[in-house]
This record gives structure tokens, C-alpha cells and sequence, in this order.
């Protein structure tokens, strides 16, 4: 039996997309920071907290999160995976903090050269998007993965 170089390049192309990771054959979702500390493990609360307008303090800095709707998809699972509300109910809170406690609403932006702006613009960031978008980006730090394609 003969073997082709055009058979041999397919079960090639084969055994290394077998061999990838689930993680290599889709995008990320990534929480990051442009702070360098390694120690910045925010809980789930704390995260929650801190893009409902809470002020969250880590090494004696107020951390500034800025909410990336760059993408719907992206911000479904900012929604499922961060905060745990639906849009509306989101919204509503957001609003009611704002009026009652005079809590600031987390910077928006929806772009990626917004992002990158509101980056350098501010100090001590916590934001999420694409592993891929912020792959190459100066100061900025992945704290953890919130959700695998």
C-alpha cells in the first residue's frame, strides 16, 4: 500500500488538532489587571462587588473596573459569569446603587481602542475580554480564566 504525501500531510494535520487542548481550539474569556501583583486573586464577591460601583481596595489601592461591551457574546458571559444577573436586573441595581449610595457605575467601553485607552487613562484596572485581544498588550496582567470556548 502506498502512502501519499497528501495522505501523510492530512494524518498529520489530524494528530495535532487531536492533540490540542480545548483551550487552544477556541478563545478565553480572561479577568485582568494592569496591576503587576501576582497576589491579585479577587473572590467571586469581591468581583461582583467591584463592578457593581463597590469600592475594592487591594495593597491600599482602590481597584477601577471597566466593563467591556465590546461584543454581545462577550457581555453574556460578563453577565453569567461576574455579576450573576440578567441584563435588566443588572442595570436596575446598578441604578438603584447610584441613586440610594451614590456608587459609581463601572467605565464602559466598546472597543477594543477604547479599552486600550481607558487603560492608559486609569491606574490599578480590573477588566475582562478576549485572551486574544489583550494577547501583546504592555502591563497587563491575566488574573483568571472566567470562561473556556
Amino acid at each position: 500500500m502506498s502512502v501519499t504525501r497528501r495522505a501523510l500531510l492530512g494524518m498529520a494535520i489530524a494528530a495535532s488538532a487531536s492533540a490540542m487542548t480545548p483551550g487552544d481550539r477556541g478563545d478565553s474569556v480572561v479577568l485582568f489587571a494592569t496591576d503587576a501583583d501576582p497576589d491579585l486573586s479577587l473572590a467571586t464577591l469581591e468581583l461582583r462587588k467591584l463592578f457593581l460601583g463597590f469600592a475594592i481596595q487591594h495593597d491600599g489601592h482602590v481597584l477601577r473596573p471597566i466593563r467591556n461591551r465590546s461584543d454581545a457574546r462577550l457581555d453574556a458571559i460578563f453577565l453569567q459569569h461576574v455579576v450573576a444577573m440578567s441584563a435588566d436586573v443588572y442595570e436596575r441595581r446598578l441604578l438603584e446603587l447610584s441613586l440610594q449610595q451614590g456608587r459609581p457605575r463601572p467605565i464602559e467601553v466598546h472597543s477594543r481602542a477604547e479599552l486600550l485607552r481607558g487603560l492608559g487613562e486609569a491606574r490599578h484596572v480590573v477588566s475582562f475580554a478576549w485572551l486574544s485581544e489583550i494577547a501583546g498588550i504592555a502591563d497587563v496582567h491575566v488574573v483568571r480564566t472566567l470562561w473556556r470556548e
